[in-house]
């Protein structure tokens, strides 16, 4: 098991019984005084009901999810926004999960990547802390929306 994941890792999540998604670290970060080593990590749309492996996946869809967050319901209108499933981690693999494989990461996605969540950048990510087995767990939900 890798204790810290690094550019490239292809990461098999079970946020859910029965149900296993990929995840790609897209950067890495080495520590600096102030912060943890840290990492981007994009959740891609990819869910499964079997244990999937590397070998399994078709590359071209390992992409970021794109996910619609509802906010709140008002009569007769749903307000929410669209979402690109990127968040910064910390590099350490604290919830155990599987590295199942090696990608080129600008061919998940090839945008901007700021550590910083300074407002006034164009592009900002959330900082999310360490992974947990809830990794993955939009993707699932997008996926039983569509499903259902």
């Amino acid at each position: 098991m890798k204790k810290a994941f690094e550019q490239g890792d292809v990461i098999r999540t079970n946020p859910k019984e029965g149900y296993w998604g990929i995840a790609v670290v897209l950067s890495e970060k080495e520590k600096t005084e102030e912060f943890l080593p840290m990492c981007h990590i994009a959740i891609t749309p990819l869910v499964f009901t079997h244990e999937v492996q590397f070998e399994d996946l078709d590359l071209a869809e390992l992409k970021p999810l794109e996910f619609k967050r509802v906010y709140k319901h008002i009569p007769d209108e749903t307000l929410y926004k669209m979402e690109t499933l990127i968040g910064v981690y910390t590099r350490r693999n604290k919830a155990k999960l599987h590295v199942i494989g090696k990608v080129d990461p600008s061919k998940v996605y090839s945008g901007p990547l700021p550590f910083s969540p300074d407002y006034g950048l164009e592009v900002t990510w959330p900082l999310c802390g360490d992974t947990s087995q809830r990794l993955g767990s939009d993707a699932i939900v997008n996926y039983e929306r569509n499903v259902t």
